[in-house]
């Protein structure tokens, strides 16, 4: 069953194909834009307007990097004011090894941002250092990109499930955060180990934090989370609640101090 009023748009050949990872199943409402594969054809504003008419909120999704998907994402948020919705951004900033794109998806980073009611962004590179960094050396490609995309639509689903039911932009109060996946048998040494990979530059963070966990997770466990990171970082985080049962699993949103 899809979220009434929620919509996930995939920019780009790579976001397209991250999204296709089991998006049914994870229930969430998904609508794709690229070159090969589109429900929404590329270039026809009516039917980029039926997609996006009647939701409250549109999340475009994008790894950023390449000129279609930033053009597309400009698309979507563009049509998303004209229509009334509120807009979630979610951006993936490509691998250090694909140096022209990364570059190019930082100095996008700022507009993208600045078109956007908040924004979400995920270092690729940082999310392959800390997850396959128990194998550092031999690290597999494939293998990351199967989590990788597992990962995205996850955070995705976690993302939709939250603007639907939670005070998003209460708890999401500033304008752009970092974030970032990991799991741990304890949920707290999950966050303590990813909360210094979160960040995808050098703009100083700022004192807000959200961490997403599972739902079965304990009282107990919830305050060691808290504790800990007051402790280690002298930050007071929102701890929230994940509709899944997960509980090895957090997701830490770091606020970033915009451009």
């Amino acid at each position: 069953m899809f979220l009434s009023d929620v919509v996930v748009i995939a920019c780009g050949g790579a976001a397209v194909n991250a999204s296709e990872y089991s998006a049914e199943e994870q229930g969430i409402r998904l609508e794709k834009i690229s070159k090969n594969r589109s429900t929404i054809p590329m270039g026809d504003a009516d039917a980029l307007r039926r997609g996006i008419e009647g939701n409250r909120i549109v999340i475009p999704f994008c790894i950023l990097g390449g000129d279609l998907g930033i053009d597309l994402v400009k698309d979507v948020i563009r049509c998303a004011r004209d229509t009334g919705s509120k807009v979630v951004s979610v951006f993936g900033i490509p691998m250090e090894f694909e140096k022209d794109r990364r570059e190019r998806a930082l100095r996008s980073l700022p507009e993208m941002v600045s078109l956007s009611d908040c924004s979400l962004v995920i270092d690729m590179q940082k999310t392959f250092d800390l997850n396959l960094g128990y194998n550092k050396g031999q690290r597999d490609w494939v293998q990351f990109l199967r989590m990788s995309d597992h990962m995205m639509m996850f955070s995705l689903t976690s993302i939709c499930n939250y603007l639907e039911t939670g005070p998003f932009f209460t708890v999401f109060e500033k304008n752009l955060y970092a974030f970032i996946s990991h799991s741990d048998v304890l949920p707290a040494n999950a966050v303590s180990s990813a909360w210094d990979s979160v960040l995808f530059d050098e703009n100083p963070p700022l004192d807000s934090s959200v961490i997403m966990v599972g739902s079965r997770i304990s009282s107990s466990e919830v305050e060691e989370i808290r504790n800990r990171v007051v402790m280690d970082h002298g930050v007071m985080p929102d701890v929230i609640k994940r509709s899944d049962p997960d509980d090895s699993k957090v997701i830490i949103f770091r606020a970033v101090r915009p451009f």
